[in-house]
């Protein structure tokens, strides 16, 4: 009778540590961390952004794409593409024609983020890029004299480097969307747009700097 009681203490002891053995030793992947955290080390997101700002006392229009690699849950690296357009307003310069600042840009930003497990937190992206800035009419029906004039309705363009450091709150969605709204301050550096027939300055050196707001949508494994 002693033997049978050791023996059935002795499984009651081991049958459940097999278990927790079994289960301790499943299988596990290269990105995945110990249960009850998140299993993604290395994860990556692409999305878009609609917004606007002021550009020399104009109402604008700003859109752009992104997409980048997020390392440990706190910093994002990647790639950019970004334009904004200007509305219209007449130039005394070119007989009160109506005129407007595009500018077309891309390059690298870095985002950290911070308190990445809480649904609603922030992060602060700042991009640095290379891109064009043009002066235009964009009346592309309006054949005339001036048309041929200015090139293809250009007045001047000019490339440029820039600088767009921003804030964002971001809200989790799902596992796999977020949205964002957020603010950034564009620095355009070394524009020198110039009227084409007097060679003098279209705007200060400061001009187009500008304040913009705006959403973004962002897809990916977060």
């Amino acid at each position: 009778m002693k033997i049978r009681h050791i023996i059935a203490g002795a499984l009651l002891i081991v049958l459940p540590q097999l278990a927790m053995a079994q289960q301790e030793d499943e299988q596990r992947t290269i990105f995945q961390r110990p249960e009850g955290k998140e299993c993604v080390d290395v994860g990556f997101e692409g999305g878009f952004t609609i917004g606007g700002g002021s550009v020399d006392g104009r109402a604008t229009f700003k859109g752009g794409i992104e997409a980048g690699v997020i390392i440990g849950h706190g910093v994002e690296l990647g790639l950019y593409g970004s334009g904004f357009v200007t509305e219209r307003e007449a130039d005394k310069q070119l007989d009160n024609d109506k005129y407007q600042f595009d500018c077309v840009s891309g390059g690298v930003f870095v985002k950290p983020i911070i308190a990445y497990r809480s649904p609603v937190h922030i992060s602060f992206p700042i991009k640095f890029g290379v891109g064009e800035v043009t002066y235009s009419d964009d009346a592309w029906a309006d054949y005339d004299d001036h048309y041929y004039r200015s090139r293809s309705n250009r007045e001047d363009h000019s490339v440029v480097c820039e600088v767009e450091p921003g804030a964002r709150v971001e809200l989790n969605v799902t596992k796999n969307f977020h949205i964002s709204l957020g603010v950034s301050y564009k620095v355009l550096l070394g524009h020198d747009l110039e009227y084409y027939d007097t060679k003098a300055p279209i705007v200060s050196s400061d001009a187009l700097n500008s304040l913009f707001y705006g959403v973004t949508f962002s897809f990916g494994q977060f």
